[in-house]
């Protein structure tokens, strides 16, 4: 067996890890909660605020696991959900608690597979605005099947890699606004604002924290915005379920369609 996957089947689930990073940023004094939250109440101040974001990519079981945990820990975070990962009752769950969810696109890497794109130099500024105005329509549809939503958050799919063009470059910043979305995750006007931005990684790089460093390098340093990216696929995990994610992602990234 490929020494990769047998990593993958034998990860352990890391909830206790997580959850103490949560009580060592609560005993440092930081206010726990979603991107929007810190957005309408701590953007800017000198409250000491731990920003929690999860990419839903394909794991909401997960997901809905850390939420449970957030939740008796008396804190919020932010949950985007590809369309490969929409669950209905567990998303209207950690709505109606309080909790931001939102969608993880992925417009252009779908319009790519659709049409056979398979080079950069065929990701034209038609292309690009075509797909913007694609995900108009997507996050029509997300607001009609679940609520009014104000951020959104791109997914890097393996397709985007082969482009060499992210999910980011079809946003049209002067115009998101008009969809009612107050900012893409990944507007540098936005990242700029946290004082450390750290994010988790897979079994596959023995989950070192990237960008940043650790969290508690952070609290640590007392940094004041801290933004905290995570992936339920990478913290809880059994071997059933190891099995289950690999065939998901598998099956994902063989959808070429082409």
């Amino acid at each position: 067996m490929n020494l990769k996957f047998y990593k993958k089947i034998i990860q352990k689930n890391r909830l206790n890890d997580y959850k103490e990073i949560l009580l060592q940023a609560q005993k440092e004094g930081y206010v726990i909660t979603s991107l929007i939250d810190w957005y309408d109440k701590y953007k800017g101040s000198n409250t000491k605020v731990l920003v929690l974001r999860h990419d839903v990519d394909y794991d909401y079981k997960g997901a809905y696991d850390m939420y449970k945990l957030e939740k008796s820990l008396g804190v919020k975070s932010t949950y985007y959900f590809r369309w490969l990962s929409v669950n209905d009752r567990i998303m209207k769950e950690m709505h109606d608690s309080g909790f931001e969810v939102s969608l993880h696109y992925e417009t252009l890497a779908t319009y790519a597979k659709k049409n056979q794109i398979t080079n950069k130099k065929e990701v034209t500024k038609d292309v690009l605005h075509h797909c913007f105005d694609l995900l108009g329509d997507e996050l029509k549809e997300f607001e009609k099947r679940f609520w009014k939503i104000r951020t959104i958050c791109s997914h890097g799919d393996k397709v985007n890699r082969i482009l060499q063009t992210t999910n980011v470059e079809i946003i049209d910043y002067t115009r998101l606004i008009d969809y009612g979305i107050d900012f893409n995750t990944y507007n540098p006007e936005i990242l700029k604002e946290f004082d450390a931005y750290i994010s988790d990684s897979s079994i596959y790089n023995n989950f070192e924290w990237k960008k940043f460093g650790a969290p508690a390098k952070a609290f640590n340093q007392g940094k004041k915005s801290v933004c905290l990216l995570t992936h339920p696929i990478h913290w809880n995990q059994n071997v059933v379920k190891n099995i289950q994610m690999l065939y998901t992602v598998y099956a994902d990234n063989t959808n070429r369609g082409f």
